[in-house]
């Protein structure tokens, strides 16, 4: 990525914090599948609600945080 994000949440009971930017956003009923590019080449696939997805105002483009624990890796943005 040419333009790497560097966004880093502190505030999160987590370490496991990956930046990344949002390459794809795929569409369904309810959920919806967010396309995170982290480190080099590597893509992350992320599901989220589509009200998630609103609240966040995620789009193709926008630096984000992914925060992953245990069960779930979820989208963090300013």
């Amino acid at each position: 990525m040419s333009d790497e994000p560097k966004m880093k949440l502190s505030k999160l009971s987590t370490a496991n914090q990956f930046a990344g930017k949002i390459m794809e956003i795929r569409k369904g009923a309810v959920t919806a599948i967010v396309y995170v590019q982290i480190a080099g080449d590597t893509l992350v696939e992320v599901s989220v609600t589509i009200a998630s997805l609103e609240t966040l105002k995620l789009y193709e483009g926008k630096a984000v945080t992914l925060i992953v624990n245990p069960v779930d890796i979820m989208i963090g943005c300013e």
